[in-house]
């Protein structure tokens, strides 16, 4: 489920608790929805159990005796709950954090003492270091829209810079999918310019707007399926079986590391490690090879070995 719908039920929840019904048209004009919309979060809350009724003549409501179940959190839950406030302080800058913090601290001061304080003094020693991200402002500016429009089905306009074309991309694009990946987030979607699923980064949006256009997903849409065998973010067409032996100064840090779903490796007898994967692509692979430099093998693919080579052999032309 969406977090704008989420949002979108738990405003519903509080209209439907207030002191007086609510009508269809009433609702319909606080919420900013479709009547269909409306019906369909209606029959939400009757699945989850919220017993709301119909007063004729006035309108919709939820009982006055019903409550949400007190929360009783225990000390390992209350850990975690803090840890997951510490990852979401350290990246306060990324869509949706912010409020995540605030839910996260509402929820720890259900917490009786002296356990609260007895969790926090253990977190006290627990810190968490995001990483190196860009400023990515596009992302807190453009994903509660995008969100939005993925949830609703609405097409949105978009002006995109991709640092690969010479121009700027203004169309019309339909968002399938959010999706987190190397510390930033992309939109899937189709636009009026392409024949096929594309991959956006949230971070180089110049401009989005939402339309009043409305898109069907395709029903099998997956972003898994989209992405298929990538290295990480870009497939090419062609699975290859990619092969390295790494030397035994890296091995114990490179196999401690899931880089990819197809990984499979081996510590041989002089400390090596042995590495494979099936890769659907080469141009990302690449560069991550080339980041371990002397201390990697190629076995297979010869033609990964060929484009790493090119590539060192370029930055020794430029150092």
């Amino acid at each position: 489920m969406g977090v704008s719908r989420i949002h979108r039920l738990l405003r519903l929840i509080t209209l439907l608790q207030s002191d007086r019904p609510r009508t269809v048209d009433a609702l319909v004009e606080e919420l900013g929805v479709s009547r269909r919309t409306l019906f369909r979060d209606l029959n939400m809350l009757q699945a989850a159990g919220i017993p709301y009724y119909h007063e004729p003549g006035m309108g919709y409501r939820i009982a006055r005796t019903f409550f949400l179940p007190p929360i009783s959190l225990t000390v390992p839950e209350t850990l975690g709950l803090m840890l997951l406030g510490k990852t979401a302080g350290a990246r306060r800058g990324q869509p949706l954090f912010v409020p995540a913090l605030s839910a996260i601290y509402k929820l720890i001061a259900t917490v009786p003492e002296p356990i609260r304080t007895a969790c926090g003094d253990l977190m006290q020693n627990v810190t968490f270091d995001p990483g190196i991200r860009g400023a990515g402002d596009a992302e807190t500016a453009y994903f509660a829209t995008l969100q939005q429009c993925v949830d609703e089905g609405r097409s949105c306009q978009m002006i995109y810079k991709s640092p690969v074309e010479p121009e700027t991309l203004d169309c019309r694009l339909d968002p399938y999918a959010l999706h987190f990946a190397s510390r930033a987030w992309y939109v899937l979607g189709k636009t009026d310019r392409h024949s096929e699923v594309r991959l956006f980064k949230v971070a180089r949006i110049q401009s989005l707007g939402p339309l009043a256009r409305r898109f069907v997903r395709p029903k099998r849409f997956t972003v898994a399926d989209k992405l298929g065998q990538a290295w990480q973010l870009i497939p090419e067409g062609t699975v290859h079986r990619v092969e390295l032996e790494f030397t035994p100064k890296v091995a114990t840090n490179v196999s401690e590391v899931l880089w990819h779903r197809s990984q499979k490796h081996t510590i041989l007898p002089d400390g090596r490690c042995r590495m494979t994967f099936d890769v659907d692509g080469l141009g990302e692979i690449a560069w991550w090879v080339c980041g371990y430099a002397d201390q990697v093998k190629i076995v297979r693919p010869a033609a990964l070995r060929r484009r790493v080579r090119q590539m060192l052999t370029a930055a020794l032309e430029h150092a």
